[in-house]
């Protein structure tokens, strides 16, 4: 998964049809492409049918080649029709799944859909979402057609096992595309038809234009059922057909599976423990899928810690390696990016400026390491580029002495309004209840999660639990075998002055500055480990500012902001590995009892699956970046205990978990 992209070279031939030059074939037929797409994978795979008959809240079609999008756009737009003259059946939302290799670039897959006015609409909501190529998975939101698409770039022998899957299967039907056997005979694998034998559920259905032999003997030899059925268009033959022999092992690391016996419906209930970021956050995700939430909070409002700061730079930390922390935030800030978006466009205002964030090269270390991750070029520049001094001086609006790099879909947000705007948009659903000034306990019965009101010690009774409490997460015993670590971090709102009055972007160094709002610069930030109170302090108000004198040393202005010390301390929450820990809270003992001989090597399937009820989870640890973090990791988790396929690679989701602390000590042989 860290091979980097390359675009599909497309042309266009006589009949306006793309063609792809590396593979000397066209995306669809030249005949219809729509005709095509409703002939081989819509009837081929009885989608209509599955669809009526379907009792679980959504259904999922993976598909091998994305290309232009074509095939996923007709059934999003037959799904939309289906949820219309079906209001009431159980079927809610459909995922789609598609992988690509070679990305196509915008405008030619905007040209190569300009002939379909059907999905006109579609594919400009497409475009507006089209991720930079970066491999791995980008979740696109289509919630007037009720459909999510994991994008998933790369290569699809790389991508598919990458898949997290529950225990019965993960996909309902298959489009079996991409270019012909004949063309593209890399695609065309065991290890493809293996795979999708692992994620199918029993009886999943697929289909495919081609009817190759290879295609036919690999499919079989997976365990699916062949169907012959009439080709398309000049095509004489194309194969269907369903999983009909099921593998026993579907999770090749049995300690690492994320997905709960018992997915979450309608008739469940959660509280989640924490009214900032984490938890405004969590309690949006769980109601957009029709669970009940209940919010609580320890203070009388929402936003009262870390969550509460006037403004906050908004970016991700990227690294000269694709490592997973370097992917998680890549991930999570493109993810975010497009979420904040969404959230604007649903009425919904907290402030924000996506200004782009500049970081300044500020001294030879981090010119060096800067220029390190530039030359690697791990990273689309859609993400981070270089800019030169003249450059960095016009974004930023002031004289600048140096250059830097620059992130031009970051910028700022006001973290309090943005907490407001997600509960407003869960309040709006119907279902989420809300707790202020209520510090609680959360236990576990026979019955799911018991909370205790600490004050008024007032009981209610839950399915599940989510503890998005920040840096009272260190507080729960619940947690004591997670390495949790509580810092304070102090941010000055410094009265506007010349010349940072024409401040145009986040500035970022050994500190940050954002650009004036309501007459104050935000200025931080200090960074005190296992200090939790929250008094503001001259000190390091001083600090600060010493911090950024140092910083910008070539700056006169900076060596004198005049500051009346108005600040904001809070507490963050920071783990050891610097990483977020989101997923369910599964106890050491029972950890140990399954897994305390794993540092043995005995074969995966002779340990159990690391799945339970799961009555409490966690969402914490977001440190500094909880601006960039949040949307994701609330999404993961939800989608986790819908027993929804999961937006993440399964390294990363690993890199995430509560027990990863716990499995990497057992992996370790006794001294």
């Amino acid at each position: 998964m860290t091979d980097s992209l390359r675009p599909a070279n497309v042309h266009f031939n006589d009949q306006g049809t793309p063609v792809a030059d590396a593979f000397d074939d066209v995306y669809f037929s030249n005949d219809s492409g729509i005709q095509e797409t409703e002939h081989v994978f819509m009837l081929g795979n009885d989608i209509a049918e599955r669809w009526q008959t379907c009792n679980r809240p959504h259904y999922v079609i993976a598909e091998t080649g994305f290309g232009t999008g074509l095939n996923c756009l007709v059934a999003m737009l037959a799904f939309a029709r289906f949820k219309e003259a079906n209001p009431k059946h159980p079927l809610k939302r459909l995922y789609i799944l598609s992988t690509e290799k070679f990305p196509i670039a915008p405008d030619d897959l905007t040209r190569a859909l300009s002939v379909f006015p059907d999905v006109a609409l579609l594919v400009d909501t497409l475009v507006a979402q089209y991720p930079p190529m970066l491999n791995g998975c980008h979740r696109l939101q289509f919630d007037q057609w009720h459909t999510q698409l994991d994008l998933w770039l790369g290569d699809v022998h790389a991508l598919l096992p990458c898949w997290h899957c529950p225990e019965d299967g993960l996909v309902d039907s298959w489009f079996l595309d991409g270019f012909a056997p004949s063309k593209n005979p890399d695609m065309w694998t065991d290890s493809l038809f293996s795979q999708m034998a692992r994620l199918s559920k029993p009886g999943a259905g697929f289909a495919t234009f081609t009817a190759a032999g290879v295609v036919k003997r690999g499919l079989k030899e997976a365990g699916f059922t062949i169907e012959k059925r009439k080709g398309f268009g000049r095509k004489r033959d194309m194969l269907t057909g369903t999983l009909s022999n099921p593998p026993v092992l579907r999770n090749t690391q049995p300690w690492h599976y994320r997905y709960p016996d018992t997915p979450l419906s309608s008739d469940d209930n959660v509280a989640v423990v924490g009214a900032g970021l984490a938890g405004s956050s969590m309690a949006l995700a769980l109601c957009k899928r029709g669970i009940p939430v209940s919010l609580f909070g320890k203070a009388p409002a929402p936003a009262d810690g870390a969550s509460g700061n006037r403004q906050g730079g908004f970016y991700p930390q990227l690294q000269a390696s694709l490592s997973p922390p370097a992917r998680i935030q890549a991930h999570s800030f493109l993810f975010a990016s497009r979420y904040y978006q969404h959230l604007a466009e649903q009425g919904v205002t907290f402030t924000h400026d996506p200004c782009g964030v500049l970081l300044l090269a500020f001294n030879d270390e981090v010119a060096s390491r800067q220029q390190k991750l530039v030359s690697k070029q791990l990273w689309p520049e859609q993400i981070v580029y270089p800019v030169a001094k003249d450059e960095a001086s016009a974004l930023a609006g002031i004289p600048m002495q140096q250059g830097g790099l620059f992130y031009p879909l970051g910028g700022w947000i006001s973290p309090q309004e943005l907490v407001h705007a997600q509960l407003t948009l869960a309040r709006d659903t119907g279902l989420l209840t809300e707790h202020y000034d209520c510090p609680v306990d959360v236990t576990t019965n026979e019955h799911g999660a018991l909370v205790t009101a600490k004050q008024s010690e007032q009981q209610w009774q839950f399915s599940r639990a989510v503890l998005a409490c920040g840096h009272h997460s260190a507080e729960l015993d619940a947690l004591s075998h997670v390495p949790l670590r509580p810092v304070r971090g102090q941010v000055e709102a410094v009265p506007v002055q010349s010349p940072l009055n024409s401040l145009r972007t986040v500035l970022c160094h050994k500190g940050y500055m954002t650009p004036a709002w309501q007459g104050r610069i935000a200025l931080g930030s200090t960074y005190v480990k296992g200090d939790t109170t929250c008094e503001p302090r001259r000190e390091e108000s001083e600090q600060n500012l010493a911090t950024h004198a140092k910083a910008m040393a070539d700056y006169p202005w900076a060596q004198s902001i005049e500051h009346d010390f108005t600040a904001r301390a809070s507490i963050r929450m920071g783990i050891a590995d610097h990483q977020p820990v989101v997923g369910a809270v599964i106890s050491p003992d029972t950890l140990t009892h399954r897994y305390e001989q794993l540092y043995k090597g005995f074969r995966p399937a002779e340990y159990p699956l690391n799945t339970s009820d799961q009555t409490i989870a966690v969402l914490t640890g977001l440190g500094s970046r909880g601006l960039t973090t949040a949307p994701l990791m609330a999404e993961v988790l939800a989608s986790q205990w819908c027993g929804e396929p999961l937006p993440m690679e399964e390294d990363l989701l690993q890199a995430l978990a509560p027990e990863r602390f716990m499995l990497r000590e057992m992996k370790k042989k006794p001294q």
